[in-house]
């Protein structure tokens, strides 16, 4: 005959006491969330999108008015605030040492960077001028030095030399002869044109950046990415500047595949052929006088409030002695050549070959409003892309510079330098300014000691700075930054799919739980399982989740095979290991409705199979996506815990309930 828990006798009354005193502990407010938000908290209801619309068009209108909207322009222009604050006793005399400094940084690498773009040396002083009187106005950071800079110079390069223009094989990219005919003008204003096409595109994308407020994509360049991309491009500056240190001519039509080992086998077999010595000795000594410079700038920075200006003094000595000695002339030795003088009237860019250009120009746009507007209006003034310069902006923190008006005293000199001592540097070598720009490498050459600490550190940021390095120096500059830029969201998107996903247990006394792997002495309860998803839950990771969560509780989900090969049934009579599944959400940030489906699925499939599924720790977006998605109604109500601890301990008194009650049975 069937025995009921009602037909017990009034001798166990006290053990059916004891069962109903625990199930109201079980129930007590602070053990559900719907429960403890009743007692403790507050639902916000939500508000419908369009009315949220209104209300902010409502506040914006309200707040709108003639001074509002000039209180936003002038915020703007970052200059005004800078004035109204000035404080000539306190900054004056720094802000014109910085800028003094500065500046006489800006020469030598304005014109070596204007050269490495394959133009006139004056057009990189042009660079060094105008963004950043620009920036001075605009800009945010009085620390920061924009204008020329190495990576940026080259990959202006490669945009202009990918332009599809015969007449582009008639001028030699290293020098430029006194004698320069007609035909060379022409492909220089070409060259000009391209370029200032590309700044105008630059800055125009960094504008639409800025307005629409999508600043926050730059997060998704990694680190890892932009060393591996700078270390491999920064090789890249340093074997384009080879050939002048020996005098040579740049090898020309190298193929991109495998284009510096290529570069390097023909660049070998010119200096074998054509090697000029002087220039060779101009360039080593220059290159060890600037560094043996550099290190003791670096050593007695702490002492000396001015650094030595050795690059300039490098280009005033050589200049003066190949002038004396007339090293183009008599052996040869490649020079600058004649710089025109002057500043340049404003002109449109030709805004030709805009197709080309577009995709470089997304590649170099990085920042936005001040560098947009500097990029933009210098584009009239013949001036190619600007960004700012690690080793300047050093500088210029070092010197004491503290306002934006250090860009300012920096145009001072620099015009003057422009408009009237241009012509002084034509006999300079241009083994003098190749030394410049390789010195000025060193720091980027060095970040190839990142890929041993990316090594130590985290596999997946080691193989995106090896694979953004490695394409970059085998292929090119731009092959190598869409390489990376992939490799980055591949990683990130990996990142998310296959998170973390940790069996919990109870560390000593306390309510905190831990992974066991790395508390291993946790305690883990008969009959529950504690898990936790160390990510978001969304359709991306919705099938790693699965298959994961079914693994930790050793269930197999597997799929009968087509061919039968012997009779069995899986997924069906296997041996149930626990009765109750605790999720602990807090990682969770959001969930969308394919994973609120699968939490939905899940637990359906294992109520099928005897098991309670109960969430803990859920944030109040997840919570309120349950809720729209019905999570409840098509669950069970109170599967949600304020806390693990709380799940645990709930679960806990259920499985004592059980086994009261199977006790009871068993002695009637």
């Amino acid at each position: 005959m069937l025995l009921t828990v009602p037909s017990i006798n009034y001798e166990n009354e006290s053990a059916e006491e004891q069962i109903h005193n625990q199930q109201l502990q079980e129930n007590r407010p602070q053990m559900r969330f719907q429960s403890f938000i009743n007692h403790y908290g507050t639902v916000t209801p939500r508000t419908p999108t369009i009315k949220r619309i209104k209300n902010q068009l409502n506040k914006f209108y309200n707040a709108l008015s003639c001074t509002f909207i000039i209180n936003i322009l002038l915020d703007r222009i970052t200059i005004i605030r800078c004035l109204k604050k000035y404080n000539l006793r306190k900054y004056l005399f720094a802000d014109i040492i910085a800028g003094i400094t500065v500046a006489i940084m800006h020469i030598p690498q304005g014109m070596a960077y204007g050269i490495l773009t394959t133009l006139p040396p004056i057009y990189g002083l042009y660079v060094s001028f105008f963004p950043v009187l620009l920036y001075m106005i605009f800009g945010t950071c009085p620390h920061l030095s924009v204008g020329t800079f190495a990576i940026l110079s080259l990959m202006t390069a490669e945009a202009i030399n990918e332009i599809p223009l015969e007449s582009f094989n008639g001028i030699n990219n290293q020098s430029y002869d006194v004698t320069l005919n007609l035909s060379d003008a022409m492909i220089i204003n070409e060259k000009v044109g391209i370029a200032t096409t590309l700044a105008f595109l630059v800055g125009l994308m960094q504008l639409i950046l800025s307005f629409l407020r999508l600043g926050f994509v730059t997060v998704y360049i990694t680190e890892p990415f932009i060393s591996g991309f700078t270390t491999g491009a920064a090789i890249h500056v340093f074997s384009s500047q080879i050939p002048s240190i020996f005098g040579v001519q740049s090898p020309r039509n190298v193929p991109v595949i495998f284009k510096l080992p290529r570069f390097y086998v023909k660049l070998l077999s010119s200096i074998i052929k054509n090697i000029n010595w002087i220039s060779t000795a101009i360039g080593f000594t220059s290159i060890i006088i600037l560094f043996i410079a550099k290190q003791l700038n670096d050593r007695y920075k702490s002492i000396m409030r001015i650094i030595i200006p050795s690059e300039l003094i490098l280009v005033i000595i050589g200049t003066l002695i190949s002038h004396f000695t007339q090293l183009h002339n008599r052996h040869g030795v490649p020079v600058v050549g004649p710089i025109k003088r002057g500043l340049p009237s404003p002109s449109s860019p030709s805004f030709n070959h805009i197709s080309h250009l577009i995709i470089h120009a997304a590649t170099i746009t990085m920042e936005l409003l001040a560098y947009g507007i500097s990029n933009m209006v210098s584009s009239f003034f013949q001036c190619y892309p600007n960004t700012g310069s690690l080793s300047r902006s050093a500088v210029q923190e070092g010197s004491g510079g503290k306002t934006l008006l250090v860009g300012g005293f920096s145009c001072l000199i620099l015009g003057i330098v422009i408009i009237a001592l241009t012509p002084l540097f034509q006999t300079l070598p241009m083994a003098c300014l190749a030394a410049i720009i390789i010195v000025n490498l060193k720091g980027l050459l060095f970040q190839i000691k990142d890929f041993y600490f990316y090594y130590r550190i985290s596999t997946m940021e080691y193989i995106l700075w090896i694979v953004t390095f490695a394409t970059t120096i085998l292929f090119d500059v731009d092959i190598g930054l869409y390489v990376g830029l992939c490799t980055t969201f591949l990683i990130n998107t990996i990142r998310t799919q296959k998170p973390r996903f940790s069996v919990l247990g109870q560390v000593g006394d306390t309510e905190i739980y831990k992974t066991i792997k790395v508390f291993p002495l946790a305690q883990q309860y008969t009959n529950i399982k504690i898990l936790r998803f160390d990510e978001s839950l969304y359709a991306c990771n919705a099938p790693f989740f699965k298959r994961k969560f079914y693994e930790l509780i050793d269930i197999q989900l597997r799929q009968e095979p087509l061919i039968g090969y012997k009779k069995q049934e899986l997924n069906k009579n296997q041996d149930i290991k626990y009765k109750y599944v605790i999720l602990d959400c807090s990682p969770l940030n959001f969930i969308d409705t394919v994973g609120v489906k699968l939490l939905i699925e899940i637990y359906n499939d294992l109520k099928k199979r005897g098991i309670l599924l109960y969430l803990s720790e859920c944030r109040s977006d997840v919570r309120r996506t349950l809720e729209l998605m019905n999570f409840y109604e098509k669950t069970a109500p109170g599967t949600i815990y304020v806390t693990t601890h709380h799940a645990v301990t709930a679960m806990k008194a259920k499985l004592d309930n059980d086994l009261q009650i199977l006790n009871t049975i068993t002695q009637i």
